[in-house]
């Protein structure tokens, strides 16, 4: 009686996932049927239902995980892709997905391991080993970035952002020369981005040169007028090449933009900043060039 009982159950047991893999296949669908309308919203809960029905749908929680990184929710999306690769081992672009959550996480040791995992699975895809390259300068490993971004550039030569961060990286470790091909390579690829534009011009104002450096950061600026770092720089090589009176423009625009990021502006920078537009005859509105007044003030 007590074995009849509990092959009953057994078979009840067996009989449940079926349906509920059954319900998380529709789900699933359904929720791939909203992805592609861009109704991110219903398609999120689609494949959450999805995953609730059957937790071993390693194609949802892979989706799910590409639905919370479009959303922003970067801790979700984490979840999603470790569940997935735990289910589905061996796809390279799950590995890939999940390193670059980890990253934008700042989880840096995790994206490392994550994205090696998906360099082992394909050595050859350009996408990975850039972003490895990328994710290893900042864990401190410049000669490995090195490497991999050489790759990254080897397969996908007309690249300009992999020309860029292999640049990043030449930089890093003082190959100034080599710095220079990549960025002007990669803004010959791409002339419109004022980050390319910047980064070659701190390796020239580094080599004191500043007539090169001067036309790449007044570039820079006016593709995007808000960096605040490129008018920095900007003032100080207009103040090497003895153009005070531009070198105190640029200054000023560096304090405006630096006082209206309001709780993050940098104050040492702005004094700094002050000194210098002094030290050039000029007066920077905002500052305090007076001397702190030893007497006390009247009650």
């Amino acid at each position: 009686m007590r074995l009849r009982s509990l092959v009953l159950i057994v078979a009840c047991a067996l009989a449940v996932p079926q349906v509920a893999s059954a319900d998380a296949d529709a789900h699933y669908k359904q929720g791939l049927a909203y992805k592609n309308q861009g109704k991110t919203d219903e398609a999120i809960k689609s494949m959450e239902s999805a995953v609730a029905d059957n937790p071993k749908h390693g194609m949802a929680w892979g989706s799910l995980g590409n639905l919370y990184k479009t959303k922003g929710k970067i801790p979700e999306a984490v979840k999603a892709y470790e569940n997935a690769v735990a289910l589905i081992k061996k796809d390279k672009v799950l590995w890939a997905n999940l390193g670059m959550a980890y990253y934008r996480d700042k989880q840096l040791d995790k994206a490392l391991e994550a994205l090696t995992t998906a360099k082992q699975l394909d050595p050859k895809d350009a996408e990975i080993l850039g972003n490895l390259g990328t994710v290893r300068r900042q864990k401190g490993d410049n000669a490995g970035a090195i490497v991999d971004l050489e790759a990254a550039v080897k397969l996908k030569p007309d690249d300009a952002g992999f020309r860029n961060n292999l640049g990043v990286a030449y930089r890093v470790a003082k190959r100034d020369d080599d710095a220079i091909k990549a960025f002007s390579k990669a803004i010959e690829l791409s002339p419109n981005d004022p980050g390319f534009h910047f980064n070659l011009a701190v390796v020239y104002r580094r080599k004191e040169e500043p007539e090169k450096a001067i036309p790449l950061y007044e570039k820079a600026v006016k593709l995007d007028p808000g960096n605040a770092d490129a008018y920095f720089d900007l003032g100080y090589m207009y103040k090497l090449n003895h153009e005070n009176d531009k070198a105190i423009g640029a200054f000023q625009k560096y304090l405006d933009l630096n006082k209206a990021k309001k709780g993050t502006e940098d104050k040492a920078a702005s004094q700094r900043i002050c000194e210098e537009i002094a030290a050039v005859g000029g007066t920077g509105k905002g500052c305090d060039t007076k001397p702190p007044s030893k007497t006390p003030p009247k009650k």
